[in-house]
Formats: C-alpha cells, structure tokens, sequence
C-alpha cells in the first residue's frame, strides 16, 4: 500500500501549533521554502481531529492572472513551437486541472483518465467550531487574536454547503481531485474576499484539506493519504461570478510511484478545514466538512507504455554550490553556511528513468554513480533545481533544464507537484497521441552556481555564514554552464 511512512509528532494545542508555525519565517530561508516547511510542520504537529494540515496553496491565484488556456501541440511543428515563448504558461496536471472544464484544451488521454476513474459520492456532514472535540481551544484562540466570538448569526449558513466530487485525476503518481462545495451565490461571494474580490460582505472565508483517508473493499485497514498542494480556485470574472452556485477546493497528493495506490475503487474520507478570512490561520477554524467519494484507480495505474531508463556519464570540472550542515549531538542543525567550490565530475553518472503516462513522460533524474569521495551535500548540490524568476534570469543555484522538441526549444521542462529528496523530477507535456509525431525529445540541462551572495565572493572562496532570520536567496549573483543534454525515447507503437 502506499503512504505507509509515518510522519506524526506528539498532538500540540491549538495555541502551540500557531506558533510554531509563526517561528518558521524566521529561518534562513528563501519565502518558498519556508512556506513548504510550514506546510509540514502543520502536517505533524497539529492534533488528531485536525491533523495534517499542508498550508502550501496552489498557485492558482496566480495562474487565474495568466491565460486561462493550456497550450499543447497534437503534433510537434517546428513553425508552432517557433513561437512557444509567446505563451506564459507550461502544461502540468495540476494547471490543467486548475482550469475550468468547459473552456480548458482539452488533452484527450488526460480526459479519458479523468472519466475512467468514475467518482461517485457518498455521505457528508458538517461539524461548526463549538461541536469540535477541542472546541475550547479555539474559543480561547479567538478570544486572544482579535476574533468575534463564534456566532450562529455569522457562521450558521455553513451547514448547508453541500459537498460533491467534481473530477478526479490519478495517473499512478500523482492524484488530483476537485471538490464543489455548493452554496449561495451570497457565499461563494464570501469564499472569494480573500481574493480581493470585495462585494460588500462583513466576511471572509477559506478553505484547504485538512487529514485524508481511504479504505478498499475488504481491508479493514484505514489509509491516509498526504495532501501536497490545495486551496480554493478564484473566480475573478464578474460574469461568472454572478451566476456561480459552488466554489472549487482543489486538492493535490503525494503517491510514491514505487508503491501506487491499489487496483479498484477506494472509498475516500476527506475532511476540509473553513476558516474566517485565510485558511493558513489554523486557530481561526469555523467548521469541518467530512465527505466520503469513491473513485476507481484501475485506469491510473495502467502505463501508457512500458518504461525505460537512462545512463548519462559527467565529466569535467564545474563549480557547485553546496550547503553545508553544522550538527549538534542529537543529529540536529545547528548553524549553516553555503560555499561554492570547484569539482571534478568524473565519476559521477547520472540515471534517467522515464514513465509514460496518460498525463505526460514523468522523469526522474539521480545519481547512480559517484566518487568514494563525494559528500551528501556535494549530492545534494547537484540534484538541486533552479527555474528563471518571472524577469527571465536565475538568481539561485542548482540545475536548470530546457525542453527541445525536434531541435526547437519549447519551454523550461515543467516539473510535477511533490518529489522525492537528491532527485531531479520532471513532467514532460507529450502525451500517447502525440508520440509518433515527435522526432526528438531533448532535455539541455545547465548547472547554475553562486558568484556571490550577500556580500561574499564565492568563487573566491568565501564562506557566508547564514545568520538567523535572513534570507539566502537574497543579493546573489549566479552564472551557469552546459552540464549535459539527455534524449528521452519515446515509445513507438
């Protein structure tokens, strides 16, 4: 079965769990990073009937500021991938599960996908703040930071949301669905304040996953699942707006690929988390909504082709940036620091497996051979990766990768929700219908170092010594090098 590691921490109250969460900015830290540890903390720390919270949200906020279409090629011409740049957006399945299913492009074997796992809901109920087990503590929590006290008048229209499963995508490593809460046109107005959209009301309200489950016929056992991404999906046109019924939670999770879920229908128990105002404010919860689907995986783990794998031998001389951990006695970080240091490559091989999904060519890139001599954090350097920031440079180290098709660049190679630590993964947007069209898939792979950072000339030798309450992606300066291309193979039928 999958998602059998354990990630829990003895339960924390209410008033713990905020500030443990508020101390996490204070690590040295970039804003995304400590946004994904607070996302675990919550997940191990908050208690039993609210546990597991992942405060990352999906970036659909900012995708809804961008084209709201999903760009991808039945065939692969170079004259429409020659203007590929002018599109702001990537393909993931997230994106395209973020997207409106009546304008969305549709992807054919991404919608069969979608239509064979046959979501049928269940039961539901809807638990208000005072009925929860540890009613108490929000009461004090909302006493101490400045909330109204809970009142029915404000609050009481929360139990008739009604709950369905909208879509469901699960292609063997990743699972998405989709959840319409259905209400007034009065709430939906309410879910939307937090998105800047004003319409006169004195509320606010958000939503996000809080602990999921799922059972198989015949097994007593009860399975969590462990939400990656999650959030309500704004609805910024005023046409669409003034006619909308229901909001959409969507609500991504980690599938370990070595251990799918299994073959049939699972029954699924999800819990959702409403809060006043923003949904990352754990204390301000004003309702539980409990809500059993089931859906069949059968579809999602069947590979659209056998899959391969790689060896791509390095060499050379590079500079690579590393992050060195200090540790104390019980194995904990003490203090850390970041230095770049040049080193020699030979030796070091990376592998690339390739899985073929109905949602794309899932790739994962490790090291499978390296010197005696190689450290975790000369690993860890490596298998880092670095993407362009919104003004078209890079301004942190790790490896940056661009897709080729037919020789033509597409994009920078998107990458999926969640993966695994020392590996480099990657969701190509070329699907079974398109395989034959393509003649050559290639992925050009640079390496990206510090020159300096935060005053410290790296390639000098200089060690910067991360100071607490700082932030390490701030004032540097990076440059890159070729490090290798790899030609992904693409079934031929």
């Amino acid at each position: 079965m999958t998602n059998n590691h354990s990630l829990r921490f003895p339960a924390l109250s209410v008033a713990q769990t905020q500030r443990l969460l508020n101390g996490v900015s204070t690590l040295p830290l970039s804003i995304g990073a400590a946004s994904r540890i607070r996302s675990r903390v919550l997940q191990k720390v908050a208690p039993k009937s609210l546990a597991r919270k992942r405060l990352r949200k999906t970036l659909v906020s900012i995708a809804a500021c961008l084209l709201a279409i999903v760009i991808f090629f039945t065939a692969f011409p170079k004259a429409a991938l020659a203007v590929s740049e002018f599109f702001e957006r990537v393909f993931t399945p997230s994106r395209y599960m973020n997207e409106d299913p009546s304008t969305r492009t549709a992807v054919p074997s991404i919608d069969e996908a979608i239509a064979a796992a046959a979501p049928q809901d269940g039961d539901y109920t809807i638990t208000l703040m005072p009925d929860l087990p540890n009613a108490q503590e929000f009461v004090d929590f909302r006493a101490q930071n400045g909330y109204d006290a809970f009142s029915e008048e404000n609050w009481g229209w929360l139990r008739d949301i009604r709950p369905e499963i909208a879509e469901v995508l699960y292609d063997g490593n990743q699972l998405i669905w989709n959840t319409n809460l259905y209400t007034t046109n009065e709430h939906v107005r309410v879910f939307m304040e937090g998105f800047g959209i004003h319409s006169g009301s004195k509320l606010s309200v958000d939503a996000l996953m809080d602990d999921v489950t799922y059972t198989v016929a015949g097994d007593p056992t009860v399975y969590e699942l462990h939400v990656s991404g999650h959030g309500i999906t704004p609805i910024f046109d005023e046409t669409a707006l003034a006619s909308a019924d229901h909001v959409v939670l969507y609500s991504d999770f980690y599938i370990d690929s070595a251990q799918p879920l299994p073959d049939g229908v699972l029954t699924i128990t999800q819990n959702i988390r409403v809060c006043e105002n923003d949904a990352m404010d754990y204390g301000a919860t004003v309702a539980i909504i409990t809500h059993t689907f089931t859906f069949d995986t059968t579809k999602g783990n069947t590979p659209s082709a056998e899959g391969a794998e790689t060896l791509i031998p390095l060499s050379g001389e590079v500079y690579l940036s590393l992050m060195i951990r200090e540790k104390d006695s019980e194995g904990q970080t003490k203090s850390w620091r970041m230095e770049t240091r040049k080193i020699s490559l030979d030796g070091v091989a990376l592998k690339a497996t390739y899985q073929y999904l109905s949602t794309g060519i899932m790739v994962h890139i490790t090291i499978a051979e390296k010197p005696s001599d190689w450290t975790d954090s000369m690993v860890e350097g490596l298998m880092f990766m670095t993407w362009q920031t919104i003004f078209g440079d890079y301004r942190s180290p790790g490896i940056a990768n661009n897709l080729y098709v037919d020789g033509v660049l597409l994009f920078e190679t998107p990458t999926p929700e969640s993966w695994s630590n020392r590996e480099l993964a990657y969701i190509l947007p070329i699907f079974p219908d398109q395989y034959a069209n393509a003649q050559s898939v290639v992925m050009k792979l640079s390496l990206y170092h510090y020159v300096t950072l935060c005053g410290t000339d790296q390639l000098a030798g200089e060690v910067y010594e991360v100071p607490e309450n700082s932030d390490v992606n701030m004032e540097a300066v990076v440059e890159g090098v070729p490090l290798t291309e790899i030609t992904v193979p693409l079934p031929k039928n």
